[in-house]
């Protein structure tokens, strides 16, 4: 098969957790043709008039691009030209959303403008026919994954300290999160804030800080670098603890705080979601791989990890409401006991191979494959293909370098 991955670079050094995901396909499948193209801000049509019907078997439009939709000024015109260039398009359509609890109508239109065929989403399974109702997106195929996997390549990359060699104890960056992402986006923050006033007056190494876009965090290699420095990490659930499929949220959230500056997460929910229609289940965190992957000991809030990462067997259990923070800060002091947590981690996720870029590629192309037809496989289309790819992403970076 020919397939176009449609996605969006966004910065020139990009989060090692968006490039692994994006060309895991190319990484973790030898048997078809991968094709990359960089929509940058939509840019112009004319970029697309070297299509013709017979290239592509599968188009895949990955979460990066759709990051487009939190701009009007760029989702406006890049939806029309997708519906342009693809609506009518003879292929298997593949949509990878996240964050899709968020400006989902935005989801919801360009799945029936561009005539999507799946959508592969991180939403709980329990929650997917709530984000993507049949009212809205008709039948597409709707199917759960995750937002991140065990990744490889760094097995060869990472060497793994033993936990009495590493730098620090303790290692964190969160980001603060908009109120409108409810208590799950609130408790990243208070991790930090939380754990570094805890450990500040003890024989704890630790390197725990918050970010402002990239100020201060770990970008490329460096952030699993950062994450391998350290026997411990803190961390959550991810995602939002309700849907916002309008935005509606969004704007009320933005609105007050702008007038009360220094309103607390609570105060703001009352006045603005006081009530949910419904309450979304929280998702994994690529880090949570990541740390498995170098065998870095978690300390994780709660007990619901997909049934994926057991408690008090693969990390640490830290209560919703912080009440056992001392009796995990005594447990984080043993070295012995972290490693071992760590060490059975690393096996149930990593060596187990079930969690995998490489599971996660083989799930996609299963659930499609029984719906591809395949053109016409002329290498020489191939490498017309590969160089109007080049071209468009060689132009795409001379324009973010200026």
């Amino acid at each position: 098969m020919r397939i176009l991955v449609m996605w969006r670079r966004g910065t020139l050094t990009c989060r090692n957790t968006i490039v692994d995901h994006v060309f895991s396909f190319q990484r973790y499948d030898d048997e078809n043709e991968y094709f990359y193209f960089d929509i940058w801000n939509g840019r112009y049509a004319n970029d697309y008039d070297w299509i013709t019907k017979e290239m592509f078997d599968v188009v895949i439009f990955h979460y990066s691009l759709l990051a487009l939709r939190g701009v009007d000024r760029f989702w406006r015109d890049f939806q029309t030209l997708m519906r342009n260039v693809w609506r009518d398009f003879p292929c298997i359509k593949v949509l990878l959303p996240q964050d899709d609890y968020t400006l989902t109508e935005r989801i919801w239109n360009f799945c029936q403008d561009v005539k999507i065929d799946f959508i592969f989403s991180i939403i709980r399974e329990q929650d997917l026919s709530v984000v993507y109702p049949k009212s809205k997106v008709g039948n597409v195929i709707v199917k759960n994954v995750l937002t991140g996997y065990v990744d490889e390549q760094y097995l060869d990359l990472i060497d793994s300290l033993p936990h009495d060699k590493r730098k620090f104890d303790v290692v964190y960056r969160a980001r603060k999160l908009s109120y409108d992402f409810g208590r799950y986006g609130q408790l990243k923050w208070e991790l930090s804030n939380i754990f570094r006033q805890k450990l500040k007056d003890t024989n704890f190494k630790i390197d725990i800080d918050n970010t402002e876009g990239n100020k201060r965090a770990f970008l490329g290699d460096e952030w699993i670098k950062f994450i391998a420095s350290s026997r411990i990490t803190i961390g959550c659930l991810g995602g939002a603890e309700m849907m916002d499929p309008y935005g509606s949220i969004k704007c009320k959230v933005q609105e007050y705080v702008e007038k009360h500056e220094y309103a607390t997460y609570e105060e703001t929910q009352q006045v603005c979601f006081p009530v949910l229609d419904y309450q979304l289940q929280g998702m994994l965190s690529p880090r949570v791989f990541e740390s498995a992957l170098v065998k870095t000991c978690q300390v994780l809030i709660g007990r619901d990890y997909h049934n994926i990462f057991i408690p008090d067997i693969d990390y640490i259990v830290l209560n919703e409401d912080f009440s056992n923070i001392n009796e995990v800060i005594e447990k984080m002091g043993d070295i012995t006991y972290c490693e071992k947590i760590a060490e059975v981690c690393y096996q149930d996720i990593v060596q187990s191979g079930q969690y995998t870029y490489r599971q996660f590629v083989q799930y996609i192309l299963g659930e499609i494959d029984s719906r591809v037809q395949e053109k016409n496989m002329n290498k020489n289309l191939s490498e017309i293909i590969r160089n109007n790819c080049k071209r468009n992403n060689d132009n795409v970076l001379k324009e973010m370098q200026r």
